[in-house]
Protein backbone atom coordinates (compact mmCIF):
# COMPACT_ATOMS: atom_id res chain seq x y z
CA UNK A 1 0.00 0.00 0.00
CA UNK A 2 2.93 2.60 0.63
CA UNK A 3 4.23 1.66 -2.66
CA UNK A 4 1.21 2.56 -4.08
CA UNK A 5 0.76 5.64 -2.27
CA UNK A 6 4.66 6.80 -3.18
CA UNK A 7 3.83 6.43 -6.72
CA UNK A 8 0.82 8.88 -6.54
CA UNK A 9 2.69 11.14 -4.67
CA UNK A 10 5.77 11.15 -6.57
CA UNK A 11 5.19 10.62 -10.01
CA UNK A 12 7.46 8.40 -11.33
CA UNK A 13 8.08 6.51 -15.04
CA UNK A 14 4.88 4.48 -14.39
CA UNK A 15 2.41 7.21 -13.56
CA UNK A 16 4.15 9.36 -16.62
CA UNK A 17 3.75 5.84 -19.21
CA UNK A 18 -0.29 6.02 -17.69
CA UNK A 19 -0.88 9.98 -18.67
CA UNK A 20 1.24 9.35 -21.88
CA UNK A 21 -0.93 6.23 -22.58
CA UNK A 22 -3.91 7.87 -22.08
CA UNK A 23 -3.26 11.06 -24.18
CA UNK A 24 -1.93 8.95 -27.34
CA UNK A 25 -5.61 7.43 -27.15
CA UNK A 26 -7.08 10.12 -26.80
CA UNK A 27 -5.41 11.86 -29.56
CA UNK A 28 -6.11 8.55 -32.06
CA UNK A 29 -9.58 8.94 -31.34
CA UNK A 30 -9.79 12.51 -31.67
CA UNK A 31 -7.84 11.57 -35.24
CA UNK A 32 -10.59 8.52 -35.62
CA UNK A 33 -13.79 11.15 -35.76
CA UNK A 34 -12.04 13.78 -37.92
CA UNK A 35 -11.21 11.30 -40.40
CA UNK A 36 -14.67 9.38 -40.31
CA UNK A 37 -16.26 12.67 -40.48
CA UNK A 38 -13.79 13.69 -43.57
CA UNK A 39 -14.65 10.21 -45.39
CA UNK A 40 -18.63 10.80 -44.29
CA UNK A 41 -19.05 14.24 -45.64
CA UNK A 42 -16.82 14.32 -48.79
CA UNK A 43 -14.45 16.29 -50.23
CA UNK A 44 -15.03 20.03 -51.09
CA UNK A 45 -15.11 20.46 -55.01
CA UNK A 46 -16.10 22.53 -57.92
CA UNK A 47 -19.65 20.79 -59.58
CA UNK A 48 -21.90 22.79 -61.51
CA UNK A 49 -19.67 25.91 -61.32
CA UNK A 50 -20.62 25.52 -57.13
CA UNK A 51 -17.85 24.89 -54.78
CA UNK A 52 -19.49 22.90 -52.15
CA UNK A 53 -19.46 19.45 -50.19
CA UNK A 54 -21.50 17.95 -53.08
CA UNK A 55 -21.41 14.58 -51.37
CA UNK A 56 -22.81 15.58 -47.51
CA UNK A 57 -26.20 14.72 -48.30
CA UNK A 58 -25.03 10.89 -49.52
CA UNK A 59 -24.10 10.01 -45.85
CA UNK A 60 -20.88 7.97 -47.16
CA UNK A 61 -22.80 6.15 -50.48
CA UNK A 62 -20.80 7.98 -52.75
CA UNK A 63 -17.42 5.75 -51.67
CA UNK A 64 -19.30 2.93 -52.97
CA UNK A 65 -20.50 4.65 -56.34
CA UNK A 66 -17.11 5.32 -58.11
CA UNK A 67 -19.48 6.69 -61.25
CA UNK A 68 -19.92 9.87 -58.91
CA UNK A 69 -16.37 10.29 -58.32
CA UNK A 70 -16.15 11.90 -61.65
CA UNK A 71 -18.50 14.67 -60.86
CA UNK A 72 -16.24 17.09 -59.36
CA UNK A 73 -14.48 19.21 -61.61
CA UNK A 74 -11.95 21.36 -59.68
CA UNK A 75 -9.40 19.71 -58.39
CA UNK A 76 -8.90 17.15 -60.96
CA UNK A 77 -8.83 13.16 -58.78
CA UNK A 78 -9.85 14.90 -55.35
CA UNK A 79 -12.04 12.24 -54.45
CA UNK A 80 -9.67 9.44 -54.70
CA UNK A 81 -7.34 11.22 -53.12
CA UNK A 82 -9.64 12.49 -50.58
CA UNK A 83 -10.79 8.49 -49.60
CA UNK A 84 -6.93 7.26 -49.72
CA UNK A 85 -5.70 9.88 -47.53
CA UNK A 86 -8.78 9.68 -44.42
CA UNK A 87 -8.89 5.54 -44.78
CA UNK A 88 -4.90 5.57 -44.13
CA UNK A 89 -5.66 8.16 -41.02
CA UNK A 90 -8.94 5.83 -39.58
CA UNK A 91 -6.82 2.93 -40.45
CA UNK A 92 -3.18 4.27 -38.32
CA UNK A 93 -5.66 5.45 -35.48
CA UNK A 94 -7.85 1.79 -35.01
CA UNK A 95 -3.84 0.63 -34.58
CA UNK A 96 -2.92 3.38 -32.61
CA UNK A 97 -6.03 3.19 -30.13
CA UNK A 98 -4.82 -0.70 -29.95
CA UNK A 99 -1.76 -0.23 -28.88
CA UNK A 100 -2.31 2.65 -26.74
CA UNK A 101 -5.08 1.35 -24.90
CA UNK A 102 -2.73 -2.08 -24.25
CA UNK A 103 0.24 0.34 -23.12
CA UNK A 104 -2.31 1.92 -20.75
CA UNK A 105 -3.26 -1.22 -19.27
CA UNK A 106 0.17 -1.75 -19.03
CA UNK A 107 0.95 1.09 -17.43
CA UNK A 108 -1.88 1.23 -14.85
CA UNK A 109 -1.15 -2.67 -13.75
CA UNK A 110 2.56 -1.47 -13.34
CA UNK A 111 1.24 0.90 -11.35
CA UNK A 112 -0.88 -0.98 -8.32
CA UNK A 113 1.52 -4.05 -8.90
CA UNK A 114 4.88 -2.35 -8.94
CA UNK A 115 8.17 -3.70 -10.60
CA UNK A 116 9.92 -6.90 -9.35
CA UNK A 117 12.89 -5.19 -9.09
CA UNK A 118 11.86 -3.53 -6.35
CA UNK A 119 10.37 -6.89 -4.24
CA UNK A 120 14.32 -8.83 -4.89
CA UNK A 121 16.32 -8.61 -1.39
CA UNK A 122 19.25 -7.82 -1.14
CA UNK A 123 20.44 -10.89 0.91
CA UNK A 124 18.11 -13.24 -1.69
CA UNK A 125 20.70 -11.44 -4.29
CA UNK A 126 23.64 -12.14 -2.24
CA UNK A 127 22.53 -15.89 -1.59
CA UNK A 128 21.81 -16.21 -5.80
CA UNK A 129 25.63 -14.83 -6.48
CA UNK A 130 27.55 -17.65 -3.99
CA UNK A 131 25.39 -19.96 -5.17
CA UNK A 132 26.28 -19.30 -8.83
CA UNK A 133 29.96 -18.31 -8.13
CA UNK A 134 30.61 -21.60 -5.71
CA UNK A 135 29.14 -24.19 -7.93
CA UNK A 136 29.22 -22.71 -11.65
CA UNK A 137 31.91 -21.72 -14.10
CA UNK A 138 33.01 -17.89 -14.53
CA UNK A 139 31.66 -16.75 -17.27
CA UNK A 140 28.06 -14.73 -18.11
CA UNK A 141 24.83 -16.20 -16.75
CA UNK A 142 21.69 -15.68 -16.67
CA UNK A 143 18.87 -17.10 -13.96
CA UNK A 144 16.56 -16.18 -11.84
CA UNK A 145 15.36 -14.22 -9.08
CA UNK A 146 12.12 -13.82 -7.61
CA UNK A 147 10.16 -12.91 -10.42
CA UNK A 148 13.20 -11.53 -12.43
CA UNK A 149 16.80 -12.45 -14.22
CA UNK A 150 20.05 -11.06 -12.38
CA UNK A 151 22.77 -11.42 -14.85
CA UNK A 152 26.13 -12.31 -13.10
CA UNK A 153 29.01 -11.13 -15.18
Amino acid sequence: MSYLLLSVLCPGIRLRSVFCSAFGTLGAIYCLSVSGAGLGIGPKCLMKGKWDYHFQETKGAYLLNYTQWNLCEEPPNVVPWNVTLFSLLVAASCLEIILCGIQLVNAIIGVFCGDCKKKVGRREVELCRELACSQLPPHSLSFPVGHCQLRIH
